[in-house]
């Protein structure tokens, strides 16, 4: 025997001796498998053998809410618990272990020791009471749990067939970041909150719960739903958490039921559909399910099976958009992604950036475009092109599956190029979201050398104590975050503070979005020297980019 993660690990060849021992000591001793909850076997010489579902045992539909073994496995340590099967009560001891299989896989199961005792009968009825209180409810928020709220909306909608209902699902937006700045407390704080709130709203007429982490669901009679009544109470919401860096929403998605047959968990997700359309918006609040949500779900998810395939497969390219000065110069380029289909036709980063983000495999594409960017630059050494550098994005995500700082290191090193000439550039929000934390990166990727830029700067809404905190190189202002700013002078006061608090820190300005030449004379007179946009041009592939910088270095080297 042998200790493991801080769960025992027996191998299948000596489990039945240590339940041998254990069977002096208690009336009845089994193994379950924590998955799929059923009881295992083992042979004397190692096989493993699958029997009933534990839950069976028990007279139960299905797996206990408050199941003990369940939750050693999760906690990692010994459980006990009471139960009642028929006229005889049960103390059970359950031990988490690692099952060693011949093969040499670990299963994770669990002993479970039981003897029978005696119990006081009142103090029996009050323990069965609270266990179907916690087989029925959430533990936390002590509102339904997802398969209490299955069961009693297909009942409501049996019972009622002629009314009509709309099944709705909060979520709410960025609740891991809300875990990080507040903590797990101050996490579950909100699901309590909102929870009350459920409680306060509703009648006894609608069923509500708590429908997986951050969500929650609601069954309402549909002439009940009204969307300002909606609007107010998630304005509730918005006051459980006070802080002047963070601002707690709650998306509502909401599907009116039709067919009444279809199974509970579809139409949970048909409003999952709705509430996912309107998720990174920052105005909408409700979404209502359409029948193209769906389609566009099936879209989704041929870009999630078909990407692994494409990035193999060089369906991805890098485009450079060249950020030039005010007289012209090409000094270096933005990199940016496109997908290439097979057939010629090229995918927006819009319709696949924000799919890929969701399914956690942004990290993988930014890591191939950075490498295809170091490669190009090693190409440029001993060439014309050698002075000119290239900015490359990092996601947010980006920080919590990477080593950002190290891999661009080792990419320099591979590839032999100056870290200067691959610059790292940041969002304004991505930074905001843990000062101490993003701090402390671009300070290690300033330790080896990397140029760190600032994008979309303006955009956020702490941006000057983002600059006290943070010490980037280059601002990058969009000029896209003065749109619909009718008054010009109005707008160059912005500008022109802008640039001159960042020529007073020493930060270089490139100012992107740039579309015709009285946007770059007036920038220029406001101190700006460096743009990017379509006045000079759009993003283009690696060898039409070499082919212009060629061009222009041979311009200006003429000139002279």
């Amino acid at each position: 025997m042998k200790h493991y993660k801080q769960i025992y690990q027996y191998s299948a060849l000596e489990i039945n001796g240590v339940l041998n021992d254990l069977r002096k000591e208690y009336d009845i001793v089994r193994i379950v498998d924590v998955e799929e909850c059923r009881i295992l076997e083992v042979t004397a010489d190692g096989a493993l053998h699958y029997g009933a579902q534990c839950f069976k045992i028990w007279n139960r539909e299905t797996r206990c809410a408050n199941c003990t073994s369940y939750r050693a496995c999760m906690t990692h340590c010994e459980a006990d618990k009471r139960e009642k099967l028929g006229r005889d009560r049960e103390s059970i001891h359950s031990i988490p272990i690692y099952l060693e299989m011949l093969n040499g896989e670990l299963e994770m199961c669990v002993i479970e020791c039981v003897r029978f005792i005696d119990s006081d009968p009142a103090g029996e009825t009050d323990s069965a009471e609270a266990g179907e209180a916690i087989a029925t409810h959430d533990v936390l928020t002590r509102l339904y749990t997802q398969e209490k709220f299955f069961r009693e909306t297909r009942q409501r909608l049996i019972d009622h067939p002629d009314t009509d209902y709309v099944l709705a699902i909060g979520n709410i937006r960025n609740f891991k970041l809300i875990n990080k700045l507040f903590g797990i407390e101050g996490g579950n704080r909100v699901l309590v909150g909102i929870a009350d709130i459920l409680r306060s709203e509703c009648g006894p007429e609608e069923v509500y719960g708590r429908y997986r982490d951050d969500r929650f669901a609601l069954l309402i009679q549909k002439d009940k739903f009204h969307e300002i009544d909606f609007s107010n109470h998630l304005q509730k919401v918005r006051e459980l958490v006070e802080s002047p860096i963070f601002t707690l929403q709650v998306k509502l998605g909401a599907y009116e039921i039709e067919d009444k047959n279809l199974p509970v968990a579809t139409m949970l997700s048909h409003a999952d559909l709705a509430v996912n359309s309107i998720r990174n918006s920052r105005c909408a609040l409700i979404a209502h399910y359409r029948p193209a949500l769906l389609e566009r779900q099936m879209r989704d998810q041929h870009i999630i099976t078909d990407f692994e395939h494409a990035l193999s497969h060089d369906e991805f390219q890098v485009y450079l958009q060249p950020q030039v000065r005010s007289d012209g110069m090409i000094l270096g380029a933005e990199a940016l992604v496109r997908w290439v289909l097979p057939h010629g036709k090229i995918l927006h980063p819009s319709e696949f950036l924000g799919v890929l983000h969701q399914s956690e495999l942004l990290s993988h594409l930014d890591a191939f475009v950075w490498e295809r960017a170091a490669q190009m630059l090693s190409r440029w050494n001993d060439t014309p092109l050698a002075p000119l550098y290239v900015s490359i994005n990092v996601d947010p995500s980006d920080f919590y599956y990477i080593d950002v700082p190290r891999l661009l290191s080792g990419l320099c090193k591979k590839y032999g190029i100056a870290p200067q000439r691959l610059r790292v550039e940041i969002t304004e929000t991505v930074l905001f979201d843990d000062i101490t934390r993003q701090s402390s990166l671009v300070e290690k990727l300033h330790s080896q050398g990397f140029l760190v830029e600032i994008d979309d700067f303006g955009k956020g809404f702490s941006s000057l104590s983002l600059l006290k905190d943070i010490h980037a190189d280059v601002l990058k202002i969009d000029m896209g975050f003065l749109q619909g700013e009718s008054n010009t002078q109005r707008s160059n006061v912005i500008l022109g503070s802008v640039i001159d608090m960042a020529n007073h820190l020493q930060m270089g300005v490139i100012t992107e979005g740039v579309e015709n030449r009285e946007q770059v004379n007036n920038l220029v007179s406001l101190g700006c020297s460096l743009f990017q946009g379509f006045y000079y041009s759009q993003p283009l592939p690696m060898k039409d980019f070499e082919l212009l910088a060629r061009e222009n270095i041979s311009q200006f080297a003429a000139d002279r």
